[in-house]
C-alpha cells in the first residue's frame, strides 16, 4: 500500500515504547542468545568508532554496555556455540575499556568543570550524570556471588546425577534448589541491562521535561517580541508624524519670517515641544531596538537549546528502544491500541467542532463560553499534531533501523570476502548475519501485520467517520497544522484561568497539585538555564530564569541566578534589583551568596558606600570568602583606603593563596604608596603563580 511505510513506524512506535515490564529470570534466559550478541557486537563498533573520534567517554560507554550482554549471554546461556567467539569479544571489550578507561575519567571531568557554573541549583534538581566508574572490573560478572553461585549449581548437578533413584523426594529437592540458583545467576547477570533500560527512561522523560521547559521559555520570548515589534511599530510611526509636524511647523516658520521678519513665541514653543518629543521618541526607538535585538538573540539560542535536547532525547530513545526489543520488552497488542487511540482523538475533534458550531450559533453565549469552545477545540488539534509529529519521528527512526541493518550486513559481507578472517571470524559472521536476517524477517512480518489492519481500518472506515479520519491522518492525507492565532490561544489556555473559570476555587488538593507541578516546572527551567549559562548562551538563560520568577514570586533562587546572568550581559542595575528582591522574598534565611552578589553589582554601578555594607553582611554570615576580601579591597582602593585595602588583599590571600588577583592588587597598592621594592616583590609572586604578565604596570616598577 501507498502509505505502508508510514503505518509501519507507527507501529514501531507503538511496539518499542511500551512500559517497560517485570521479567522473570527464566523469561530472560529464554532470550535469544544470538539477539544479544548482534546487540553487544553492534555497541562494540559504536565505541569504536567513538574511540577513534576520541570521544572517550561515550566510547567507554558503549563499551561497558556490550559487556553487560556479552556477560549475560555467559551467564543464562551456558550452552551458546560460538563459546570461543564470546570468551574472545568478552575479553577484547574488556581490554579496550582498560585502554581507554583513564582518557574516559579525564574528559568526564573536564566536562563536569566546563559545566560548572555561578548558577544555584534548586532542591530536587536533576544532577548530572557519572557515567564512568573508578575502576574497571576485568572479570565483568565473575563476582564472588556469582562464583559462588555457579559452584553451588555445578555441586548440586553433581549430587543428582549420583541418585540411583532420579524420582525420590530428595532428588526432586535438588533439582529445585539447581532452580532457585540459576534463577538468581541469571537475574543477578540480567541486572545491569534492567538497570540500564530504566536508567535511560529516567533520563528520556528528564529531558522531555527539559524539553518542554525549554519550549515555554522560548514561546514567552515570542510573545515578548510580538509586543516589543507592536511597540517598535508604534513609535517608528508616531515619530514619523512628529518629524513631519517640525517640518511643517518651520516652513510656517520661514514664510512668516520672510513677510514680518519675526517667529511667533507660540510657534517656537511648539517647534521647542516637538524636538522633545522626537527626542523621547529617538530614546525610545533605540530601546526598543535594543530590546528587540536581545529577544532575537534569546529566541536564536532558546530554539537551538530545544534542538538539542530534542536531539538528546531521541538519541536516548533509540537506544532503549533497541534494548527493549531484543529484551523481549514490547507488546503486540499495542499496534490495536494505537489506532483506537487516532480513533478516540478524531471523535474528540469532531465534538470540539459540533460544540463550537452549536455555541456560536447561541446568540445568548457569553465571551468565555465562546472563548472555551474554541480553546477545546484548539487542543483536541494540537493533541492530533503532537501524535503526528510522534509518527514521524518513529518513521524516522524505522527508516536509520533498516539503514543500520544494511549497513551491518555490508560490513560483515566485507569482512567475509577480505579473506582474512580466521575460523572463529567466519563463525561470528555467520552467527550475526542469521541475526540480521532474522530481524529483516520480523519486518517484513510487522508490514503484513500493518496491511491487514489497515484493510481492516478500512472496513469499519466505510461506517464510522472517527475511523475514517483517523485512517487518513495515519495514511498521510490530512495533517493537523495550527494557525498562529490557534497558537496564541494554546498559550492562554490554562484550566484555572481566572477569565475563563472565575467562580471556580481549586481545593487544597488541586492548589497542592498545582504548587508541585509547578516546583517541578521550575527545577526543569533552572536545570536548562544552567545548562545554557554553560554554553554562554546568556540570553536564552535569562528568559528561562525570567520565566521562573514570573510564574513563582517566591522563587529566590532563581533571582540569584536572573541576578548573575544579567551581570553577564553587563546589566549590574538590573542585577542589583533582582538581588535585592531575592533577599526581600528570602525573608530570615540568611543568604550571604545574595549580599555577596549585591554587593558586587554596586561596586560595578560604583555605589561604593552601599557595596561595602552589602559585602560586610555577606561575610558576617560567611567568614571564609577570600572573594569578598578582595571586592572590600578594591572598594577601599578606589576610596583611597590604602591601608585597608591591603588588609584585605592579604586576607585573601590568606584565606585561599592560590588567588592571582590580590598579589597584583597588593603591587598596585604598594606603588601608590611609594613603596617600589614591596610592589616587584608582589608582582614576582604574582607572576610566579603563574599569572600573566602586565606591561603597563610593569614599566611603572621599572621607572
Amino acid at each position: 500500500m501507498t502509505h505502508l511505510r508510514h503505518l509501519i513506524g507507527l507501529v514501531f512506535l507503538a511496539l518499542l515504547t511500551a512500559p517497560l515490564q517485570a521479567q522473570t529470570p527464566e523469561e530472560l534466559a529464554r532470550l535469544d542468545p544470538g539477539g544479544l550478541y548482534y546487540q553487544a557486537w553492534s555497541l562494540v563498533k559504536q565505541a569504536e568508532e567513538l574511540e577513534k573520534e576520541e570521544d572517550f567517554v561515550e566510547s567507554f560507554t558503549k563499551y561497558r554496555k556490550a559487556r553487560s550482554f556479552f556477560d549475560l549471554i555467559t551467564i543464562a546461556h551456558p550452552n551458546f556455540k560460538q563459546k570461543e567467539g564470546l570468551k574472545w569479544r568478552t575479553k577484547s571489550t574488556t581490554e579496550a575499556m582498560q585502554r581507554i578507561h583513564a582518557s574516559a575519567l579525564a574528559q568526564q571531568k573536564e566536562r563536569q568543570d566546563a559545566g560548572k557554573t555561578p548558577l544555584l541549583e534548586v532542591p530536587g534538581e536533576a544532577k548530572a550524570r557519572l557515567t564512568i566508574p573508578g575502576n574497571v572490573d576485568p572479570d565483568g560478572l565473575a563476582s564472588k556471588t556469582i562464583r559462588d553461585l555457579q559452584a553451588e549449581i555445578k555441586s548440586l548437578n553433581a549430587d543428582l546425577r549420583r541418585r540411583a533413584n532420579m524420582r525420590d523426594a530428595e532428588s526432586a529437592r535438588i533439582r529445585r534448589q539447581i532452580q532457585e540458583r540459576q534463577t538468581q545467576l541469571t537475574r543477578l547477570a540480567a541486572s545491569p541491562l534492567r538497570n540500564q533500560v530504566a536508567e535511560l527512561n529516567q533520563q528520556i522523560e528528564q529531558l522531555r521535561q527539559e524539553r518542554d521547559a525549554m519550549a515555554a521559555a522560548r514561546d514567552k520570548a515570542l510573545a515578548d517580541q510580538r509586543l516589543t515589534l507592536q511597540q517598535l511599530a508604534s513609535t517608528q510611526k508616531a515619530l514619523l508624524a512628529a518629524r513631519n509636524e517640525e517640518e511643517r511647523l518651520k516652513a510656517i516658520i520661514a514664510k512668516q519670517t520672510k513677510i514680518n521678519n519675526r517667529v511667533s513665541e507660540g510657534q517656537q514653543g511648539q517647534i521647542d515641544a516637538l524636538k522633545t518629543t522626537i527626542k523621547e521618541k529617538d530614546r525610545l526607538l533605540n530601546e526598543s531596538n535594543r530590546v528587540k535585538a536581545a529577544l532575537e538573540t534569546r529566541l536564536n539560542q532558546s530554539e537551538k537549546m530545544v534542538t538539542e535536547l530534542r536531539q538528546e532525547r531521541l538519541g536516548l530513545i533509540e537506544e532503549r528502544d533497541q534494548m527493549k526489543a531484543l529484551l523481549g520488552m514490547d507488546e503486540t497488542d499495542r499496534i490495536q491500541n494505537l489506532i483506537t487511540q487516532n480513533v478516540s482523538l478524531s471523535k474528540e475533534l469532531n465534538e470540539a467542532k459540533a460544540n463550537l458550531e452549536l455555541v456560536q450559533q447561541d446568540a445568548n453565549a457569553s465571551k468565555d463560553k465562546i472563548l472555551i469552545a474554541k480553546q477545546t477545540l484548539v487542543v483536541a488539534k494540537a493533541k492530533i499534531q503532537n501524535l503526528q509529529k510522534s509518527d514521524m519521528q518513529s518513521k524516522l527512526r524505522m527508516d536509520r533501523l533498516q539503514k543500520r541493518l544494511q549497513q551491518a550486513e555490508n560490513d560483515l559481507l566485507a569482512q567475509l570476502n577480505g579473506g582474512t578472517l580466521n575460523k572463529r571470524g567466519k563463525e561470528e559472521v555467520a552467527l550475526l548475519r542469521g541475526v540480521i536476517d532474522k530481524l529483516k524477517a520480523k519486518i517484513q512480518a510487522q508490514q503484513g501485520a500493518a496491511e491487514l489492519l489497515l484493510k481492516q481500518g478500512e472496513k469499519l472506515g466505510a461506517n464510522d467517520q472517527n475511523w475514517k479520519d483517523a485512517l487518513s491522518r495515519i495514511n498521510g492525507d490530512e495533517k493537523i497544522e495550527l494557525t498562529v492565532e490557534e497558537m496564541e490561544l494554546i498559550e492562554k489556555t490554562s484550566p484555572l484561568s481566572p477569565s475563563l473559570e472565575s467562580n471556580i476555587t481549586p481545593s487544597p488538593e488541586e492548589l497542592a497539585a498545582g504548587t508541585s507541578q509547578l516546583r517541578a516546572a521550575n527545577k526543569n527551567l533552572n536545570t536548562v538555564a544552567r545548562r545554557l549559562f554553560a554554553k554562554g548562551d546568556f540570553q536564552a538563560s535569562r528568559g528561562a530564569l525570567e520565566l521562573i520568577v514570573d510564574q513563582d514570586p517566591g522563587a529566590w533562587e532563581a533571582m540569584i541566578n536572573l541576578g548573575i546572568v544579567q551581570l553577564r550581559l553587563e546589566d549590574p542595575t538590573a542585577a542589583t534589583k533582582q538581588f535585592e528582591q531575592s533577599i526581600l522574598v528570602a525573608g530570615d534565611r540568611k543568604i550571604p551568596y545574595a549580599h555577596f552578589m549585591l554587593g558586587d553589582s554596586l561596586y560595578r554601578v560604583e555605589r561604593f558606600e552601599e557595596a561595602e555594607q552589602e559585602i560586610r553582611r555577606s561575610l558576617s554570615f560567611e567568614p571564609q570568602n577570600a572573594l569578598a576580601h578582595i571586592l572590600l579591597g578594591n572598594i577601599a582602593g578606589k576610596t583611597n583606603r590604602f591601608d585597608d585595602a591591603e588588609f584585605h588583599f592579604q586576607e585573601a590571600i590568606a584565606q585561599d593563596p592560590n588567588l592571582l588577583e590580590p598579589y597584583v592588587n597588593l603591587s598596585i597598592i604598594s606603588l601608590r604608596k611609594g613603596q617600589k621594592d614591596k610592589a616587584r616583590k608582589y608582582y614576582q609572586r604574582y607572576l610566579a603563580k603563574g599569572g600573566a604578565a602586565r606591561p603597563p604596570l610593569e614599566t611603572r616598577l621599572i621607572n
